[in-house]
């Protein structure tokens, strides 16, 4: 009976709460079409988080890593833009998933 109970939870991990987003899609134009040679670079983060997998949230997509690089950077445009996932986790005790970008600051 613990072993059936035992699935059941594991196949509807995230049923008690999800709100978790990870879309990865931007267009960004490069260095020479925003005229941003010398820009500094600046970077962003976005991350997606759970416990147990049970619960989980955050926006880990590529469009809040841009925002948060923009926000840091006070940047109009983000030039060059480059995007790497990580992932953490403690024997599915804790996740993080999260997307950084690196991009040139367009002022």
């Amino acid at each position: 009976m613990k072993k059936l109970a035992t699935v059941v939870a594991w196949l509807t991990s995230g049923c008690f709460y999800a709100d978790v987003e990870t879309p990865l899609a931007y267009r960004a134009p490069t260095v020479v079409e925003a005229k941003a040679a010398g820009a500094a670079d600046v970077e962003g983060i976005a991350c997606n988080q759970a416990v147990l997998a049970l619960f989980a949230w955050g926006d880990g997509g590529y469009a809040a890593a841009v925002a948060d690089a923009k926000a840091k950077s006070g940047a109009r445009e983000l030039a060059d833009v480059r995007a790497d996932t990580t992932f953490f986790n403690v024997l599915f005790i804790y996740d993080k998933a999260c997307t950084r970008v690196t991009a040139k600051a367009v002022r």
